[in-house]
């Protein structure tokens, strides 16, 4: 049974019954346990509603009254008197729209029309009872919602006014730390030390304080340590005496036994030149020996400085005494000091064999250990052309490109061995023998492929054809084909792959991919890291740059700059091209055109009388050399850069510690006038008594002069911060621009590195092949000579070639 059933004195049901039509369904819920009080006088009903204090009721029952007026007054008093409890209207069926009307306007919680039975009854009870615990719970969730929603509104108020003074006392102690490190600063205003802590640390360990005191005290000992090191060396070798001119009584008693393993760790090489420093003093050799000793022996040096060699001058009548100290004293004066043998060694030889004339290897150098150059091994075919099929008429077919190399994801493209450093050596003088850095070849990983972890494997993530740019990057590419030109339907081509194009490049627009295959480029710029192959020609391009090979029917009015070869099979005309490769034109003409080619050229004409003189460079790399003028020019650039931002910093450097000079002297200003103040209001605080009005009114005069002296410097000190921490800005900003650049001037240098390798890997050819005619006034030159050709030639052939005549060298273009 539940809490209704069984019938609390709490669950109290109020009958209001005009009509006298409950009487017999209300005692039903008496029996039910509900405490239920009938009236049948509404004002009385209403009254006893009103006087309960202790327990409220939870349900009030109406009867229908005569009219709408009345019934509608009696429910709005009842529900103004008591609002939380539940309202239950009983009417007959006849008076359904007053029903209705009840419910709209005062908003009655049940109704039950007449006739219902007892269990209707019950079951609307235990759902009012219900409905009233509910909102009674709700109503009280809200009070105590409300009163905690108060106390964390104060709670939150209290922690806002302890935040905001928290933060002014942190704003305070945070600018007081900001004046004392401007004090710290101007007393010790170029001296700065970021280990400063370290060094404390350090010192207290050592038991040593952080003081002038201490560092003296400290610096005392050291020296007193290192004496004692080098008089436990000179002790064992019976030299003690000697290097004190005064003997202390305490270094007879002193216990060297703890610095051994010290003096232990001096090179033999150091100790020797000490030692010689001491005997090879005037005093410690006899007289008559001191200027002779030069003379009784004789040094053999190898070409490389490696090896020394002594022999005892016999044609000098050496004495009959001979000491190791007089072949050091020469060891000495001829700056012998490194990897001497042993004294037992030298000393078996003056005993033994010197004076039959044999030489003696007195010293031994440290050869240097050459550098293990890197190597890079690549597994697919690097110098795959993409040449197709010639045509009768000289054009090219590059549909019939044979077999290309495709690759699968997830392959080895190529392997690195890095580089050894090696080890530079040290001659018997004691000078360093440099060695070259090893050659590290350029080794990236480009679009399709990625390094192993330690960078020295490169694998492909994409299908397609591998290929190697000068530069050294492995790449996987992809083909991209354009349908027609390119021109304003298609824009702009910038692809990390392959294009294909089976129209026209035209004038005005750009072509930047790995290669690109097209008919004919006409007025268009071309940046492309692989090869480029046109099947018709090359024409008014003023910016062609290749890193790999070109093929073209014919050059016309371009310029054009490329790593590799470049074929052509017909005219090049009005053309300016650099080549690191060869320049291979076996079949056509040169005509009025500079062209340059480190690796030689090939031509069949160059020339004709109707037109002007053509400009041919062979054996030089003019490509290489105008990149590397152009890095070197941004490398200078940079550096002049690196060089204002790097003053400009100091300047702001300067500027920041005259602020701090500045807030320190406003600090004072304020502190003086803080302190004058409160003894001020002491003496005003003193004098109140005596009521001197006008040295209480100086007083109070002084003090506000004060207090605006004080205002004035605490705004000084906030406009000096706030200058500091602009400046601070600035420098970070600038420091950021500094890593930049340095990081671009790296890259650049790096660059230049390569190119270098990439240089040196191909020897140049100073050699132009002309099969059928070369007409006069040719300019050819090469490295290291010059020519400008008086007459035409036939077939011939034209190379620098060297000459020595009586240890004279020079170079002459040989035509033959």
């Amino acid at each position: 049974m539940s809490i209704i059933e069984r019938g609390e004195q709490k669950n109290k049901i109020i009958v209001i019954d005009p009509g006298k039509i409950l009487e017999q369904k209300t005692g039903f819920l008496s029996e039910k346990g509900y405490q239920v009080d009938s009236f049948k006088s509404p004002e009385e009903g209403l009254r006893r509603l009103a006087q309960t204090t202790d327990s409220s009721y939870f349900l009030i029952i109406e009867g229908y009254v005569e009219t709408d007026g009345q019934q509608e007054s009696l429910l709005v008093k009842a529900k103004a008197i008591s609002p939380d409890t539940q309202r239950l209207l009983v009417t007959p069926p006849s008076e359904l729209p007053s029903l209705v009307n009840a419910i709209n306007s005062v908003g009655i919680h049940a109704c039950m029309p007449l006739p219902f039975t007892k269990e209707d009854l019950f079951f609307q009870v235990r759902q009012r009872h219900e409905a009233y615990e509910t909102g009674k719970k709700s109503k009280n969730l809200q009070k105590t919602i409300q009163r905690q929603n108060k106390q964390l509104f104060q709670i939150a108020g209290n922690l806002r006014k302890k935040e905001a003074m928290y933060m002014t006392n942190i704003q305070q102690k945070n600018k007081e730390i900001r004046v004392l490190q401007s004090k710290i600063k101007s007393i010790f205003a170029d001296y700065e030390s970021d280990n400063e802590n370290d060094l404390r640390l350090f010192l207290e360990k050592e038991g040593t304080p952080f003081n002038s005191f201490g560092f003296r005290k400290a610096f005392d000992d050291m020296k007193i340590r290192v004496k004692d090191i080098f008089s436990a060396l000179f002790l064992e070798r019976g030299l003690f005496d000697a290097l004190t001119t005064q003997p202390d009584p305490w270094d007879t008693a002193i216990d060297f036994s703890e610095y051994r393993p010290v003096a232990g760790l001096l090179t033999k090489e150091l100790l020797n030149s000490m030692l010689w420093k001491f005997e090879c003093r005037p005093g410690n050799i006899p007289k008559g020996m001191q200027s002779d000793a030069q003379d009784y022996f004789t040094l053999e040096l190898s070409d490389n400085m490696l090896h020394a060699h002594i022999r005892l001058a016999l044609e000098k009548d050496p004495p009959k005494t001979v000491t190791i100290y007089m072949v050091e004293q020469f060891l000495h004066k001829n700056e012998i000091v490194f990897g001497i043998v042993d004294d037992s060694v030298i000393r078996e030889w003056i005993y033994g064999r010197s004076r039959d004339g044999e030489k003696l290897l007195v010293a031994v150098g440290k050869p240097p250990v050459a550098p293990i150059d890197g190597e890079v091994h690549y597994y697919f075919a690097t110098n795959f052309r993409r040449a197709g099929r010639l045509n009768a008429d000289g054009s090219i077919d590059y549909k019939d490109r044979g077999e290309i190399p495709h690759v699968k994801g997830e392959v080895l493209l190529a392997s690195k061995v890095l580089p050894v450093p090696g080890t530079p050596g040290l001659n018997v003088k004691g000078m360093e023998i440099p060695v070259t850095d090893p050659v590290d070849p350029a080794f990236s990983a480009g679009s399709g492929t990625k390094f192993n972890e330690d960078k020295t494997k490169i694998f492909s993530t994409v299908q397609g054809e591998p290929h190697l740019d000068v530069m050294g990057v492995v790449s996987v590419n992809k083909e991209f084909q354009i349908k027609g030109d390119v021109g304003y339907e298609t824009g702009n081509i910038n692809f990390d792959g392959n294009v294909i194009v089976p129209g026209t490049v035209k004038e005005g627009f750009t072509v930047k991919c790995v290669s690109l295959t097209a008919k004919e480029i006409s007025g268009a710029h071309v940046d492309i890291s692989g090869d480029l192959n046109v099947s018709m020609g090359i024409v008014d391009s003023e910016l062609v740059n290749v890193k790999g090979n070109i093929q073209a029917m014919y050059i016309r009015n371009s310029k054009i700059n490329a790593f590799g070869d470049l074929t052509v099979q017909k005219e090049i005309i009005d053309s300016t091209i650099y080549l690191s490769g060869a320049c291979d034109n076996e079949r056509g003409t040169i005509i009025n055109s500079t062209l340059s080619a480190k690796l030689g050229i090939k031509a069949r004409t160059v020339g004709n009388e109707s037109s002007g003189a053509s400009s041919l460079t062979v054996g030089v790399d003019e490509q290489l050399t105008l990149i590397t003028a152009e890095i070197q020019s941004k490398l200078t650039h940079n550096r002049n850069m690196l060089k204002e931002l790097e003053s400009e910093i100091s300047q702001m450097k300067e500027v920041d510690k005259w602020l701090h000079g500045s807030i320190t002297g406003n600090a004072q200003i304020q502190d003086r006038s803080q302190l004058a103040i409160r003894e001020l209001e002491e003496t005003r605080n003193a004098l109140e008594k005596n009521k001197d009005e006008a040295l209480l009114k100086n007083i109070s005069a002084k003090i506000r002069k004060l207090e605006a002296k004080a205002k004035d410097a605490e705004k000084k000190i906030t406009e000096g911060f706030e200058r500091q921490d602009q400046i601070s800005s600035d420098i970070l900003k600038k420091e950021g621009e500094i890593k930049a650049l340095e990081s671009s001037n790296k890259h650049l240098i790096e660059t230049l590195e390569n190119l270098e390798v990439i240089s040196n890997k191909s020897d140049p050819v100073p050699q132009l092949t002309v099969s059928r005619h070369i007409q006069s006034q040719t300019k050819i030159r090469s490295l290291h000579s010059y020519k400008i050709l008086e007459k035409s030639y036939p077939r011939c052939t034209i190379r620098e070639k060297s000459k020595d005549e009586g240890g004279i060298v020079y170079y002459i273009m040989e035509i033959f």
